[in-house]
């Protein structure tokens, strides 16, 4: 059975925002009825297990990034969804386009942030990964 990585994504994304709440990480538990049995929970848990890992060299290489917006003074949702997506374009070992990852990030930033957040996540990502080629 196909696990959904979109769901891993959503996930992850609520446990690292979650985490910026926290001094200590705790993973976040969803009652029973609303886990989705199809996501890939492998996935979720290595998304954030790897995030929290490689959290300060994320930062570090997405400030450059961030020149309207210092990533420390920017939107919690903003931040969480972009060190997810910076986390599976630098550090993931699965072999997934960057342009999956990407748009992926956009549609969180979509459903979860401001009206301008999606636009702020693609410019930045998008420069991200072209400095990476």
């Amino acid at each position: 059975m196909k696990r959904n990585r979109r769901d891993a994504r959503q996930y992850a994304f609520q446990t690292i925002y979650a985490n910026e709440f926290h001094q200590q990480f705790d993973e976040v538990i969803f009652p029973d009825g609303e886990i989705n049995h199809a996501m890939d929970y492998e996935y979720a848990s290595q998304i954030v297990k790897g995030v929290l890992a490689h959290i300060e060299e994320i930062d570090t290489r997405l400030e450059s990034f961030c020149q309207k917006r210092k990533l420390d003074r920017m939107d919690r949702v903003d931040r969480a969804i972009l060190r997810i997506a910076v986390w599976e374009l630098t550090y993931n070992d699965k072999d997934i386009s960057p342009a999956i990852i990407i748009n992926e990030a956009v549609q969180l930033a979509k459903s979860f942030g401001t009206d301008a957040s999606y636009k702020l996540v693609n410019a930045i990502l998008d420069n991200y990964h072209k400095s990476q080629q």
